[in-house]
């Protein structure tokens, strides 16, 4: 199997893993260092969602057992701040099984990144930003935490709008995106292309970057990922921007990146604490354009 396929498979399992696994007043809001929350709260009660029954009991996760729940794929998680994970299982009179799992991150960026990572459907307007696919799934991030429903059959979408309210209500409140999206030039952005991250593994798919972190990536570094429509030539490419805790480191990154063997990189730069870079094939002289725009 090539590389290609092998990334192509680790990240459609990602998805499926991010969408399910099988098959009320507002709280104030929670800062970034804020003790970890008990998320049973934000799961409706038996018959709470009429013509919905509890058919499994909340189980909870930490990084000590989560490959029971995610089996190979726990570092995905780990790249994100995971903290904590609390799934139920609900069904209805037709055997319908709903899953609804509350993942808790360590900061609000973390948590947008989770969903950042596993966008697939269509934008709706639940927590801070909501992604659904019609009757079938509804995912949302709000302050430290990305929620997840999935139906095993199709379902009336305002089955899935009522769970996905009662836990919005139930769970903090507030969530700013991460800062560095606000480097990302709107001119060419393909729209809810931007996948927030701070580790290499979270891009692969997007960005081949060789498997060995030679840029230093770790959790002290936020960086976001985003394709871009080259209006000269049609092409697409991804700029990818890091921010790391000190100017030198983003030097030496870069030091590292145009001295490596890095398919299909067109442009890369350093500004401060910031390394740029562009890839795909595209025109050159663009892509040095954009990495300017984002840097500036």
């Amino acid at each position: 199997m090539s590389r290609t396929s092998i990334l192509r498979s680790q990240a459609l399992l990602l998805l499926l893993l991010l969408a399910a696994t099988a098959c009320g007043t507002s709280r104030p809001a929670a800062s970034p260092t804020a003790a970890p929350y008990d998320a049973g709260g934000a799961f409706p009660p038996a018959e709470a969602i009429p013509g919905w029954s509890i058919s499994q009991e909340k189980q909870s996760y930490d990084r000590s057992n989560l490959y029971n729940l995610v089996d190979g794929q726990a570092e995905s998680f780990f790249a994100y701040g995971f903290e904590g994970a609390t799934v139920q299982r609900y069904q209805n009179a037709d055997g319908v099984l709903l899953n609804l799992e509350i993942w808790q991150m360590k900061t609000e960026a973390d948590a947008y990144g989770l969903f950042s990572a596993g966008r697939a459907g269509e934008p709706v307007e639940i927590g801070n930003e909501g992604d659904a696919d019609v009757g079938r799934r509804l995912a949302f991030w709000q302050s430290r935490f990305f929620a997840s429903l999935n139906a095993s059959q199709p379902v009336p979408d305002e089955t899935l709008w009522s769970f996905a309210r009662f836990v919005s209500a139930a769970l903090p409140t507030g969530g700013e995106r991460p800062a560095i999206l606000g480097r990302l030039p709107q001119d060419g952005l393909v729209p809810l292309s931007a996948v927030f991250f701070h580790e290499e593994m979270s891009i692969q798919m997007e960005i081949w970057l060789g498997g060995e972190n030679i840029l230093g990536l770790s959790q002290e570094t936020d960086a976001v990922a985003a394709r871009y429509q080259s209006g000269a030539a049609g092409e697409t490419a991804r700029l990818m921007l890091v921010e790391y805790p000190a100017a030198g480191q983003a030097a030496q990154a870069l030091k590292a990146m145009q001295g490596g063997s890095l398919t299909d990189l067109l442009a890369s730069d350093a500004s401060g604490k910031i390394l740029g870079a562009v890839f795909g094939k595209g025109d050159a002289q663009w892509a040095q354009d954009l990495l300017a725009e984002a840097l500036k």
